[in-house]
């Protein structure tokens, strides 16, 4: 990016953003246009698991720009980076990634999976930028919005709303939303709903003392996460864990599992969190 040389040479016009390339590939696939897109989408969210967010980012830059035709998924593109934003702390561009889709003619032309993923990022950018009751009133109006649909998973919303209740301390309230966030996600099938879900619980069950059962239901967070590729979340369990045990005092154990989270998280890009423990 700083080279100033005024020539190309034809080795280095031979070098390709594989972000871009992976792109322009997809659109020569026989496969539709629209799927590709998706495909491109779900690998991107794997690198998110894995706490991969700047390689993420270049990937969601590219992404976005190939999907201005296919309005629903430009949607979905745009709240995976505010998502990766909000994982490097940058919670107003986090906001701005997905801002402009904030009124219903924005969101006028989007499938109902789009529209609720939307709000739901909105919300908990709101809720990251310190705007709490903003937060609720989006997720609230969310819930009410999707909830008379019998077929549609309200897990993410359940989920983020115990999120916001975790950051303003009313726990009782956000062990409720997670547990009902799991309920929907059992039904839909989702590993990384139902491990966020009993990530929540767990983190409520702390703050209320329960802490036997916080460190069973991150072992079923655990269990969930299997054999897939997501360190970063990995990383967040075991150090909860680790925390749990100090609570239960069994130092040697919570030792464990804070050197297994550490491990986890040096995988990624998010190694301060490493260092914090």
């Amino acid at each position: 990016m700083g080279d100033s040389a005024p020539k190309q040479s034809s080795s280095r016009k031979g070098v390709v953003d594989l972000a871009d390339a992976r792109v322009r590939i997809s659109s020569r696939s026989p496969a539709k246009p629209s799927q590709n897109l998706m495909e491109e989408l779900d690998q991107i969210r794997s690198l998110l698991d894995q706490g991969l967010s700047a390689e993420a980012k270049t990937r969601l830059a590219s992404l976005i720009a190939a999907a201005r035709n296919s309005p629903s998924i430009l949607a979905l593109a745009r709240c995976a980076l505010s998502t990766a934003l909000e994982m490097q702390g940058q919670y107003r561009e986090s906001l701005a990634a997905v801002a402009m889709y904030e009124s219903p003619e924005s969101r006028e032309k989007l499938d109902q999976q789009a529209v609720q993923s939307l709000k739901v990022q909105i919300g908990l950018a709101y809720n990251y930028n310190g705007d709490h009751p903003k937060a609720i009133s989006i997720l609230k109006g969310t819930l009410r919005e999707f909830e008379i649909n019998p077929d549609q998973n309200l897990g993410p919303i359940y989920s983020a709303l115990a999120r916001v209740y975790r950051s303003i301390s009313e726990h009782p309230i956000a062990l409720d939303y997670a547990q009902r966030a799991l309920e929907h996600f059992r039904q839909s099938g989702e590993w990384r709903g139902m491990a966020e879900a009993y990530f929540g619980i767990a983190l409520a069950q702390v703050q209320e003392g329960d802490y036997e059962g916080a460190l069973e239901n991150l072992q079923q967070a655990l269990k969930l996460v299997g054999d897939h590729s997501a360190s970063y979340t990995l990383g967040r369990i075991y150090s909860n864990m680790a925390g749990v045990c100090w609570f239960l005092k069994r130092p040697q154990e919570g030792i464990r599992y804070l050197e297994k989270g550490i491990a986890y998280y040096e995988r990624t890009d998010h190694k301060a969190t490493a260092a914090d423990g």
